[in-house]
C-alpha cells in the first residue's frame, strides 16, 4: 500500500540509489532532512531527502522513454499515452497549471503532494518540448 512516506522514501528506492540487490537486508527511517539507512553487514548511513526526490523524478522521466504519445485530434490539450510493453494506455490532459493523468501513480502523487507528474505526463511534456513540469507551467502561464 502506498503511503505519504513510502511513495518517496522506500527500501526499493534505496536499493536503486545504492545499486543493491534484493537479497541484502535494508531498513530505513525518516529524520528531518535525511533518511537513515541500515544495510546488512555495513555501518548505517544517511541519504538526503533531496536525493530521494530527485530519484523519484528521474525514474519517472526514464520510464517515460519509449512510451507512445498520440495527440487527440478533437481536443488539443488531450493525449493518449501507450505503454506497448505493458499493453496499457492512459489519457493525459494538459491544463494551464497542471497535467492530469488517469494512472494510479498520478492519483497517489496528487493525494499526498497536492500535485504530480507521472511517467505518462513526462512523456507528453517531452513530446511537446518541455523537460519539466515546472518549465511547462511557467511557459503556459506566460501565454
Amino acid at each position: 500500500m502506498v503511503t505519504a512516506t513510502n511513495i518517496l522514501y522506500s527500501v526499493s528506492a534505496v536499493r536503486r540509489l545504492l545499486g543493491l540487490g534484493d537479497r541484502i537486508a535494508v531498513k530505513i527511517r525518516e529524520f528531518g532532512w535525511v533518511v537513515w539507512v541500515w544495510i546488512q553487514g555495513k555501518r548505517p548511513t544517511f541519504i538526503s531527502k533531496k536525493a530521494f526526490k530527485q530519484h523519484f523524478v528521474d525514474r519517472r522521466r526514464a520510464q517515460a522513454r519509449g512510451l507512445v504519445v498520440t495527440r487527440n485530434a478533437y481536443q488539443s490539450c488531450s493525449y493518449s499515452v501507450r505503454n506497448e510493453a505493458k499493453d496499457s494506455s492512459y489519457k493525459v490532459i494538459l491544463g494551464a497549471t497542471a497535467i492530469a493523468c488517469e494512472c494510479d501513480d498520478y492519483k497517489n502523487q496528487t493525494e499526498f503532494f497536492g500535485r504530480g507528474c507521472c511517467k505518462h505526463g513526462y512523456a507528453v511534456l517531452h513530446q511537446i518540448g518541455f523537460n519539466s513540469l515546472k518549465d511547462y507551467i511557467n511557459n503556459a502561464c506566460k501565454n
